[in-house]
């Protein structure tokens, strides 16, 4: 017998084999039924127990039976002075898979997987009405075969109904104070350090950094030191969570990571995230880079080795603001400072001109401009001698896309032959390429309302492509029971751009033109996440293409 001595041999209808873990208050075995044979995963813990977190979890288990990815609760109850669960048996969990690697980080396919896996779970369990508030490796659980695809979600003993069962609303937010439940590692800044009450963004946080951790060599920077022993320690770890940017924790990894902590993170506290958004993201991510797009977690995986990682590069510089600051301190006078009340001698003023007239009180010359020599130049050659009007790369950032964006709208109003366009369509795929976001966001759309405009007509009005659509929603919320709007499809897209694609290059005029454009625009507004895709790309080619051919 595998267990301990002071657990009982016997619980309920089930007899205990080997003991699987334990933790601060209980522990968890093997355990079979003992008249039907079946094996189940059987957690005990004393009744009397400060934290009774199974008592917490057997009234949260009714809410979540039917779930993909959520574990069957066969039995619970009381056996003498032991509280018992007995869920699904599953298998290994990503912690203990992640301390197995032979490797520093984790292949790009099988985080992207885990990505749409979790999300996909967090969607089921808010939809229910559930947060979950302690996301982390080790409560992401694989199934046994023939389900060793599928990734659980267990431990639901800090997990909280944010929809209030009585009056079916969200909970209200707080600023009193509060003691901080979740894990170190990967609660979201607002509740670890700032006390914030936890809302499905929290939830959503939680995923990011794990994801970002699994792909960081040693981990995230916060985790390197175990759990905080002392105040001191904590407090430690919190200031060096809060500080750290999501551009510093995600520098070399694919925009999408960095994109989905900002997205987190900006959201309401009662605001639904949009789970569907970044399932396609993370679905997409893994084609672009080779792999399939199925959900499905293999482990071991298929590719091992590293695809990306978290590089140490230094931060990118900002545009012109050191530069000044540099500058202003490299025109400072620093002389010999005043002494306050004594005001016949001003050491601090310009010691190189007199007063005019040798009278005390002439008023001094205006200071001279600094010689060019002075000026500390922080850009390279190339960058200052580029004419401010020539059109270069956009540097990331979701200022410079925008402006970009809106001059290439602008020129298109203007053009007046396909060349003209042709060269602008060249233009404003380039600008969605480079950018780290492929987002068409209402920069983009205004860019195809004039393409449409000038394609369909140039003296009259047209109405603008992208139109207010209403908020897809998921699975029906407790919270919100919204007759949301069918979003397109990821495959129904790729399947419709394809065909654009392919029909663009046949069109015989413009007037075809700009209805191939007003339905990219309808197909990219109505798909999670609004992004421009491989086939999205290939129709903006074989438009600017076909441009050409027709003027």
């Amino acid at each position: 017998m595998a267990h301990q001595n002071k657990y009982p041999r016997y619980v309920g209808n089930y007899e205990l084999h080997q003991k699987l873990g334990a933790g601060f208050s209980g522990a968890i075995f093997c355990a079979r039924h003992i008249h039907t044979n079946q094996w189940v995963a059987l957690k005990l813990q004393p009744i009397n127990e400060s934290c009774p977190t199974n008592r917490y979890e057997r009234s949260f288990y009714p809410a979540l039976q039917g779930g993909e990815g959520m574990p069957t609760l066969w039995a619970s109850g009381h056996h003498g002075t032991w509280d018992y669960l007995a869920i699904d048996l599953l298998g290994s969990s990503l912690d203990s898979l992640h301390r197995s690697k032979t490797t520093d980080v984790w292949d790009l396919r099988s985080v992207c997987c885990v990505a749409q896996q979790v999300i996909a779970r967090l969607q089921f369990m808010h939809a229910r009405g559930l947060l979950h508030r302690d996301i982390q490796l080790g409560n992401c659980v694989l199934g046994l075969p023939p389900n060793n695809t599928t990734i659980y979600m267990i431990d639901f003993g800090f997990s909280k109904f944010y929809i209030d069962q009585h009056t079916k609303r969200h909970i209200p937010d707080s600023k009193a104070p509060r003691d901080f439940i979740g894990n170190y590692w990967f609660s979201s800044v607002r509740v670890h350090c700032r006390g914030s009450v936890p809302s499905r963004r929290d939830d959503m946080e939680a995923v990011a950094l794990m994801l970002v951790h699994m792909l960081t060599p040693g981990g995230l920077s916060w985790t390197r030191n175990g759990v905080p022993k002392t105040d001191e320690a904590h407090n430690r770890l919190m200031y060096e969570k809060r500080n750290a940017t999501p551009e510093e924790i995600c520098r070399g990894l694919p925009p999408v990571f960095e994109e989905f902590l900002r997205s987190c993170r900006r959201l309401q506290f009662a605001e639904r995230p949009d789970y569907e958004r970044w399932i396609e993201e993370f679905a997409t991510l893994a084609e672009d880079n080779g792999f399939p797009s199925s959900p499905d977690f293999i482990w071991p995986p298929p590719n091992p080795e590293p695809t990306v990682r978290v590089q140490t590069a230094p931060l990118r510089k900002d545009s012109g603001e050191l530069e000044g600051v540099l500058n202003g301190l490299a025109n400072m006078q620093l002389g010999e400072r005043q002494v306050l009340g004594v005001r016949d001698n001003l050491v601090n003023r310009d010691t190189n001109a007199a007063p005019k007239d040798g009278k005390k009180g002439g008023k001094p010359p205006k200071p001279s401009p600094p010689k060019s020599k002075e000026v500390i130049n922080l850009i390279s050659d190339d960058e200052g001698s580029r004419d401010e009007n020539a059109r270069a790369a956009p540097a990331a950032g979701r200022l410079t896309k925008a402006a970009r964006l809106a001059q290439i709208a602008r020129e298109v109003a203007a053009a007046t032959d396909n060349v003209a366009l042709a060269r602008l369509v060249r233009d404003f795929a380039r600008t969605m390429e480079e950018n780290r976001s492929r987002m068409l966001t209402k920069e983009g759309f205004a860019v195809l309302d004039a393409l449409h405009k000038q394609l369909a007509d140039p003296s009259v009005f047209a109405g603008p492509i992208r139109t207010a659509r209403p908020r897809a929603s998921g699975a029906s919320e407790a919270s919100q029971g919204g007759d949301g709007g069918a979003r397109e499809t990821r495959q129904g897209k790729m399947n419709k751009l394809w065909r654009l694609g392919q029909d663009v290059r046949r069109a015989a005029g413009n007037e075809q033109l700009a209805a191939l454009v007003v339905e990219f625009g309808a197909v990219i507004n109505g798909s999670s996440g609004r992004t421009v895709t491989k086939d999205g790309f290939g129709f903006l080619a074989g438009l600017a293409g076909r441009l050409d051919a027709l003027a």
